[in-house]
């Protein structure tokens, strides 16, 4: 809000905004009022008002706010929030007075004003929800790529090309998630639960992260913790190597905080035998068969793993301790040579080298993180860069990050999310998307989960990005839980963007605002078709394909969404299309002349009590020009 709007008490409504419908748009004077809508104060009050609305589509709230903007100190530059509730004749109005006047531009739509950490894109089908994710969805992660993007041309394929290439990208880094709700996604697909499996044919039941859990902890471990690094890392000349620091499914977390405590590496292979002075393959078997008594051939890998551990890691060597197949728990820089501990009472491993821990993590972090695939269970071996993202080590090894720079934004996009339970799914998790209840939020809060037990927070820079149809479920049907801990934006229907599209003579933009101000008409708003429906005629490069794709449109997906939306009353989708006003031989919807006369099928007693509600799908019409130019008439025809 600008200087003079909190001087003069009053909320001003931008020309391109969609909250708003005609019916609480007034004129230019004060004598030009509209519908009033209930407006819902910051300070519990509720008042009645419309829109002064010189534009026809902006303008500003016509009730004054002097004394509100006043209890709550606003100056230039604070952000009013009003969003739609469940009554869509009771709006909530909300001041964010510390947030910047950074205004995104979504390119090719109307310009966002705030970013919410939880955000819905609602709609009726075909309004490019799905669609819109990609640009959202880098907004989110990467808003200085975003920023740097530019809007000029937004509908250019370079465009959108770019925004493509910049999702995947921070798909491939593991920043952003697509995920789809349905009637069988369950808490455990979802946060965590025991999953069965076999190894060394035997049967195990362990606990798996998953897709919000999972990237919440990369989120999480994306910031450097307490202690970390103050300069960081080359790793040019250095190896990587994987490594195992006893089984945490086993219960041997002790042998790991030994390491951690005492800064070394251990290794459980070679028992209690001392290699000091083996500094050779060879030498590592013979002393391993003198200590046994046994032979042991080239390949065994108790001698590769000594030998690997003793005389193959370099000082300045890195080693990732592994936790489990799924995740890391630490990254350690070697520092020194081989040394053996003779006393097991004091340390758990014999075999040892000291390290200096440059990342340690409170809680394992999910291998997407760091490599492309799971790891292995083999105790020790070098990762090569198949397998280890090099860049992603680079940035975990990189500076400490300081109070004044920020960590990655990471997007969970939940597509569909009405069609999931969300209370079976989201479980208590629910509370903590709230942003003050996240992780360093004014109100933190922790719980500790149900499977692993352990506790578990949301972090602040975890973006949940869903997407509803409003066919499916309306808002007002949503969980109050959802509602309260979202923000949710409208996607319309937009016909300007079919502007200069014409088949048969006939604009489609025309075609489909009359359509949907009918259906809005018979039905409601949420039931509308979109754009999207219509967008291979976009793209097609001669009339005869616009033709042939207009016709399959029409064949195949308006007319079966219309009878889904009317519950084949196929009276009211004869008005949506307007047959009454056509010559009978092309309108879609034909009635009265299907099959045989009522007075053949029936005795005359009978003929004369029925109505004839038979109906049928004029085949011909799809490809006739009037039955498309008829849609606009409002002429009743001769039949």
């Amino acid at each position: 809000m600008s200087a003079g709007a909190i001087s003069n008490g009053y909320i001003p409504i931008p020309s391109d905004q969609s909250l708003f419908d005609s019916r609480y748009l007034g004129g230019s004077s004060e004598s030009e009022v509209a519908d009033v809508f209930s407006l819902q104060l910051p300070n519990g009050e509720t008042i009645e008002t419309d829109i002064r609305s010189p534009s026809g589509r902006g303008g500003r709230i016509r009730a004054r706010f002097y004394q509100l903007f006043k209890d709550y100190a606003l100056a230039a530059g604070a952000m009013a929030t009003i969003k739609a509730l469940a009554n869509a004749d009771v709006f909530e109005l909300t001041f964010e007075s510390e947030t910047a006047l950074e205004t995104f531009i979504t390119p090719g739509r109307k310009a966002m004003s705030t970013v919410s950490l939880n955000q819905i894109l609602y709609g009726p089908p075909g309004t490019g929800k799905t669609w819109s994710t990609t640009e959202y969805a880098v907004r989110l992660a990467d808003p200085a790529f975003f920023d740097n993007l530019g809007t000029s041309g937004s509908e250019s394929a370079d465009l959108r090309e770019k925004l493509q290439q910049r999702y995947q990208e921070l798909v491939d880094a593991g920043r952003i998630v697509f995920t789809t709700f349905h009637q069988s996604f369950s808490y455990e697909d979802f946060v965590e639960g025991i999953r069965a499996e076999t190894k060394d044919e035997s049967l195990s039941y362990d606990v798996q992260d998953g897709i919000f859990k999972s990237l919440a902890l990369l989120a999480d471990a994306s910031s450097a913790p307490e202690g970390g690094l103050e300069e960081g890392i080359d790793l040019v000349g250095r190896r990587v190597w994987k490594m195992s620091l006893g089984n945490t499914l086993k219960g041997e977390d002790e042998a790991y905080e030994d390491c951690i405590e005492k800064a070394y590496i251990g290794l459980g292979w070679g028992e209690d035998i001392d290699f000091t002075g083996c500094d050779s393959r060879e030498s590592v078997s013979a002393r391993y068969s003198e200590k046994t008594g046994e032979q042991y051939n080239g390949m065994a890998y108790n001698i590769t793993a000594v030998n690997t551990f003793k005389n193959t890691i370099s000082n300045g060597d890195i080693v990732i301790v592994s936790d489990g197949n799924h995740k890391f728990r630490a990254i350690g820089e070697v520092i020194g040579e081989y040394h053996y501990s003779s006393d097991p009472e004091i340390d758990y491993f014999h075999q040892q080298r000291p390290v200096r821990w440059l990342r340690v993590f409170d809680t394992s972090v999910p291998k997407e993180a760091l490599f492309h695939k799971s790891l292995s269970q083999m105790t020790l071996y070098e990762l090569k860069s198949k397998t280890v993202k090099l860049d992603q080590l680079r940035t975990f090894l990189s500076t400490k990050t300081t109070e004044y720079s920020a960590p990655e934004n990471y997007v969970l996009i939940i597509d569909e999310i009405n069609r999931g339970n969300i209370s079976r799914i989201f479980g208590e998790l629910i509370t903590l998307l709230e942003p003050d209840k996240r992780k360093g939020g004014a109100d933190e809060r922790k719980i500790v989960l149900p499977y692993s037990k352990l506790p578990f927070t949301v972090p602040a820079n975890l973006h949940v990005l869903g997407t509803m149809n409003t066919a499916d479920k309306s808002l007002a049907q949503i969980d109050l839980a959802l509602r309260r801990r979202f923000e949710f934006v409208e996607l319309l229907p937009d016909p300007q963007k079919l502007s200069g599209v014409f088949v048969h003579g006939v604009a489609m933009s025309e075609i489909l605002a009359v359509i949907n101000q009918r259906i809005e008409v018979l039905l409601d708003r949420d039931h509308t078709i979109g754009h999207a429906y219509f967008w291979p005629i976009r793209a097609a490069a001669t009339e005869e394909e616009r033709q042939w794709h207009l016709a399959q449109i029409f064949e195949k997906r308006v007319i079966p969404l219309l009878r889904e939306y009317f519950f084949a009353d196929w009276e009211r989708i004869g008005w949506v299309l307007n047959d009454p006003a056509k010559p009978y031989d092309v309108r879609f919807i034909q009635q009265g002349k299907v099959g045989r006369p009522v007075q053949d099928l029936f005795s005359a007693e009978v003929a004369g009590q029925l109505n004839d509600r038979r109906y049928a799908i004029n085949q011909a019409a799809f490809s006739n020009p009037a039955a498309y130019s008829g849609i606009l008439s409002t002429a009743f025809a001769e039949t």
